[in-house]
C-alpha cells in the first residue's frame, strides 16, 4: 500500500513566522480513520490548522489497544538539508501491542497543535495484537527550492 503525504498550506507560513520550535516543541504522531484517500482538497483539511480541528472538520482519532488519544512523542526529530533539499526526520514511531485500523497518520506540534504533514495510507491498515510501525526513513516530510 502506497502512503502519500501531503504538507498542510500554512506549514511553510508558520515555518517562516518561527511559530513552530524543533528544537523545544514535542512533535507527535496521532492516527485517524476517515475513508481515504484524503488529499489537500478534502472537505475540511483545508480548514484544519490544528490537531483539535483535524478531529473536529476532517476525521475522528482512532481509539484500539495500545493506542493513547494524541498519539506518540517523536523522537531523534532533526531537520537537516542537503543541497536543496531540506527534511524533517525523526525516528521510526510505534505502537506495540496494538490492535487498531488506521487511514491516516497526522504529525503535529503539541505545544502550538499545529499540523505540519498528514499521510494517507492509501486505505486501512490494520494491526492485531502487534506493533504499528510508521517506516519514517525518508523522512517525515522533504522541501526542495527552487
Amino acid at each position: 500500500m502506497a502512503v502519500t503525504a501531503h504538507v498542510f498550506p500554512q506549514f511553510a507560513q508558520l515555518a517562516m513566522s518561527k511559530s513552530d520550535n524543533w528544537s523545544s516543541d514535542t512533535l507527535m504522531v496521532a492516527l485517524s480513520d476517515v475513508t481515504g484517500p484524503v488529499t489537500l482538497s478534502t472537505s475540511g483539511v483545508q480548514a484544519a490548522k490544528t490537531w483539535s480541528d483535524w478531529k473536529t472538520n476532517v476525521a475522528a482519532e482512532i481509539t484500539g489497544t495500545g493506542y493513547t488519544a494524541g498519539g506518540v512523542a517523536l523522537t531523534g526529530v532533526s531537520l537537516a538539508t542537503s543541497g536543496d533539499v531540506a527534511t524533517l526526520s525523526c525516528s521510526n514511531p510505534s505502537w506495540t501491542g496494538a490492535t487498531f485500523t488506521a487511514n491516516q497518520a497526522v504529525f503535529y506540534d503539541s505545544v502550538t497543535g499545529d499540523l505540519v504533514v498528514f499521510w494517507d495510507f492509501g486505505g486501512a491498515v490494520s494491526v492485531t495484537s502487534g506493533t504499528f510501525t510508521l517506516d519514517t526513513a525518508a523522512g517525515i516530510v522533504t522541501a526542495t527550492a527552487s
